[in-house]
């Protein structure tokens, strides 16, 4: 944005007329932009991202590990999540003379591996397993070194490691966090409406689907049930992270000047004119995309989210939203 002295102005144009004619210029110019001044976006580096020190809910889950191939047992179980295994992990031989065509819910117990030279030529190792009737085998695409030392038990396409859903059960069940998404589902699936920032007691832990491996199931001070999906990991890129999906601490104690009716608002992720920054990023998350500027007698911002809502804020108060 440009400045101007009135002082330089009045010089280079005594005629009062001339001045007005400039501000006239100066408003068009402004109207054209909107009134805004973009901001650029800081953008943190790799290095930068390192030095971050991870909270303790980015921490939380970091008890619960995979397992590389060469640790493996005998009959070692993993639960399949989806018939699109079979697509994969084909089945060999059985006890009865036709190949199954569902497999989903089932528990393949892993019984070792195999060498096999692959259409390419390459040698590579297929992992062996069972389910009691039917003998499977899954290619790794991987050279045997490779394999036993990077293939990793998270890594088995529709199959979700026993083992780690054990871990977790085992660091979840029992304990009370604070939710951070409204994502719930009733027990056979159906989303349902969920809330933000209460109080909810992890009650069991059971394995997944094929996009999130753990499906926890909760208890409200309500005493009402709901499940919500989630991945192992703590990575940026899970929507579904612990750390996405809870709390360690009452959240609501970190701003106590918001008042009852707003919380509803934002605990059940919806926003209304008049609210805060702070309040709409409680309800909605960080935007994808903000500009920030001003105009003659206020500040101005505007918040757009992935799913196309876009808001308004002057001062700070939200003032438009556009869904």
């Amino acid at each position: 944005m440009i400045f101007f002295s009135i002082k330089n102005i009045s010089r280079l144009l005594p005629c009062k007329m001339a001045i007005l004619s400039l501000g006239m210029v100066c408003f068009c110019l402004s109207s054209c932009f909107t009134g805004i001044e973009s901001t650029k976006k800081i953008n943190l580096t790799r290095e930068d991202k390192k030095n971050l020190v991870p909270t303790r809910e980015e921490s939380f889950m970091t008890q619960v590990q995979s397992s590389p191939l060469k640790y493996w047992e005998q009959g070692k179980n993993f639960f399949v999540s989806d018939n699109k295994a079979l697509l994969v992990i084909v089945p060999q031989s059985g006890l009865l003379p036709f190949a199954p065509d569902s497999v989903k819910g089932k528990i393949f117990d892993f019984t070792g591996v195999e060498s096999k030279i692959n259409a390419a030529g390459k040698i590579t190792v297929s992992l062996l397993f069972t389910d009691g009737i039917y003998n499977y085998a899954y290619d790794s695409g991987k050279e045997f070194d490779n394999a036993m030392e990077n293939l990793m038990s998270d890594q088995i396409p529709m199959l979700i490691d026993e083992d780690m859903v054990i871990q977790a059960k085992q660091l979840l069940v029992g304990q009370n966090f604070w939710s951070r998404s409204n994502l719930w589902y009733d027990e056979k699936g159906n989303r349902i409406d969920g809330k933000k920032y209460v109080e909810v007691k992890v009650v069991d832990v059971q394995p997944g689907d094929m996009v999130f491996p753990l499906r926890l199931k909760l208890k409200t001070l309500d005493d009402e049930t709901a499940y919500v999906l989630m991945n192992f990991g703590n990575s940026d890129t899970e929507s579904r992270s612990f750390h996405n999906l809870f709390s360690l601490t009452d959240i609501k104690k970190h701003y106590p000047n918001i008042e009852p009716e707003t919380w509803n608002y934002i605990s059940e992720g919806k926003v209304k004119v008049g609210m805060t920054k702070d309040e709409v990023r409680l309800a909605l998350g960080t935007p994808a995309d903000l500009n920030s500027g001003h105009d003659y007698s206020q500040t101005l911002d505007i918040w757009s989210y992935e799913n196309g809502r876009v808001l308004w804020f002057e001062d700070g108060r939200l003032v438009k939203i556009r869904q």
